[in-house]
Order: structure tokens, then C-alpha cells, then sequence
């Protein structure tokens, strides 16, 4: 699911990017130190181009380049797989992958693989986020999923994923985008939309008790941008001033709540991002 230009160039693209160098540098900031940590697995479900943001270095203005600079500084074995669907998008992908990953210390190992050192393994699938695979995923490995499509009809996270991962390793941390444009999407038929209430269902139902949901929203966002981080219980308070600080920084606030720790709010936000004002009253 590439990133369109008018997409990539919003002001709220900044504002995600920060918050996804902050999830992903907790992440080995704690997987560093975790003694029952053997290795990491970041997929990125909606690779796209690896395009920079213009004005930005490129491995902090695209998921690619957040991932690959990221996975060099843990220390433990990590395996980066990024995923994208569209031929002349995955072309893109490469050659911005081929021209940027030396600058990390990243040499190329075959046409859609790079190493780096001897703990870092990063390939490219131009196969759909849908259908990654998690046969390599075992107890012991730290997952991490990014799921960021340009709209929430383009979600890339198939329904099972989140299960399937619980089952394999209860380390598991996921960013999702839910893109609920009113003057687009909600002029979709209701019960398209409906439909929308079931990637989210999919990860409760999913969560073990010791992980909760966070979903955000931008406050007062014509666009109606939402986000949803799976986290673990304990780290509530910190992952939440994370998501709030990182659009902060951008001159945005956020309207979040808690799956587990606060239902009505969660479900409410939910409702406000998924239906028209008219069918909420109704």
C-alpha cells in the first residue's frame, strides 16, 4: 500500500514519524537490557517508496529508514521485513533502499536483502502486508508491526495477525493509522463502515491481559487521523505522554483512551472516527 504524494506530504507526516522513533526506540531501549529477549522482528506491513520527506534525513522521514537506522543500534539479532504490494512502488523501494542503506553501514546480500554487522538482517517483499509471514517468529523474539495505510480501506494487518503473533511470543508491539476522512470515507455506505469496528476487534481479542490498546485521535483534525498502539499494561502512562508529546511537538493534541482502563471513552472515540454525527445520534 505505497504512500501517495499529497499523503506523504501532510504536516501530520512529521508528527507520526516522531511518534514511530519514539515506539520503535523503546523498543530497544528495553529489548537491549531484556535478558529473555533473543532476537527482534520488525515488519513494516506498508513499506511504500522509502521516499524522504523533503527538509528531513531520510531515516527519520520514512518507516524504512526509521526501522533500518533503529535496528543497527540494538545489539541483539533483529530482522527487518518491509512489505509492499505495487511492482513500481517495490521498484521505487529498492532503489531508494540500494541508494540510502550504505549510509547506516548496510551492504547489499542479494537483490532484495541487506546486512548489517552481524545482527541485522532487512529484506523487501513486494507482496501485499496481508500475507506476512510469521513462520520464522518463535517464544523469545520481540515483534513489532507498523500498519500504516494512506486510508483505514487500505489496512494492511490481516485479521488473524495479531492473534497469531500472541501465539507465538507474548512480546508483541503494533502502530496502526486509521485515515476516517469525513469528506471521503464516511460517504461510504454504513455498513462498509461497520466493518472498520472489526480491525479493531480483531486486536482486542487478541491482547492478552497484560497488553492494553491505545487509540488517539488528532484533536480537532478536519481529516480525522486516529492511531492505534497495542502496549504493554504497564508502560500506560508512558506510551500515552509518547503519542501526546510527539504531536505536541507539531502544534497538535491528541483525544486518546484506553481499551482495557477506559471502554466507554475508547468506545466513544471509536464512534466519533467510524460513523457520521447523524448515525451516532441515531
Amino acid at each position: 500500500m505505497s504512500k501517495t504524494m499529497d499523503v506523504g506530504r501532510t504536516w501530520r507526516t512529521p508528527a507520526k514519524h516522531d511518534l514511530m522513533r519514539s515506539l520503535i526506540g523503546k523498543e530497544v531501549g528495553v529489548c537491549k537490557v531484556k535478558h529473555g529477549v533473543r532476537r527482534c522482528v520488525w515488519y513494516d506491513l506498508t513499506a511504500g517508496d522509502a521516499a524522504p520527506v523533503e527538509g528531513h534525513e531520510w531515516m527519520n522521514s520514512c518507516s524504512p529508514g526509521i526501522l533500518a537506522n533503529h535496528a543497527r543500534n540494538l545489539g541483539k539479532p533483529v530482522v527487518v521485513h518491509l512489505y509492499e504490494i505495487k511492482p513500481a512502488t517495490f521498484d521505487r523501494l529498492l532503489g531508494n533502499l540500494a541508494e540510502r542503506l550504505p549510509d547506516l553501514g548496510y551492504h547489499r546480500e542479494a537483490e532484495a536483502g541487506w546486512l548489517h554487522g552481524e545482527h541485522v538482517q532487512l529484506f523487501a517483499h513486494n507482496r501485499s502486508g496481508g500475507d506476512a509471514s510469521l513462520s520464522t517468529v518463535a517464544t523469545g523474539d520481540a515483534v513489532f508491526a507498523l500498519n500504516d495505510p494512506n486510508a483505514i480501506t487500505e489496512w494492511a494487518m490481516r485479521d488473524s495477525f495479531a492473534a497469531e503473533v500472541s501465539r507465538l511470543t507474548w512480546m508483541f508491539r503494533s502502530l496502526s493509522t486509521l485515515g476516517c476522512n469525513p469528506a471521503g470515507l464516511k460517504r461510504l455506505p454504513q455498513e462498509e463502515r461497520l466493518g472498520w469496528f472489526d480491525l479493531l476487534r480483531h486486536h482486542e481479542q487478541a491482547a492478552p491481559r497484560h497488553r492494553d490498546l491505545l487509540l488517539a485521535a488528532i484533536e480537532r483534525d478536519d481529516a480525522q487521523w486516529a492511531y492505534l498502539m497495542g502496549e504493554p499494561v504497564k508502560w500506560r502512562g508512558q506510551m500515552e505522554a509518547v503519542a501526546r508529546s510527539a504531536f505536541k511537538r507539531h502544534g497538535a493534541s491528541m483525544v486518546t483512551s484506553w481499551w482495557r482502563e477506559q471502554t466507554e471513552a475508547y468506545e466513544a472515540l471509536k464512534r466519533q472516527l467510524f460513523l457520521t454525527k447523524a448515525e451516532r445520534g441515531a
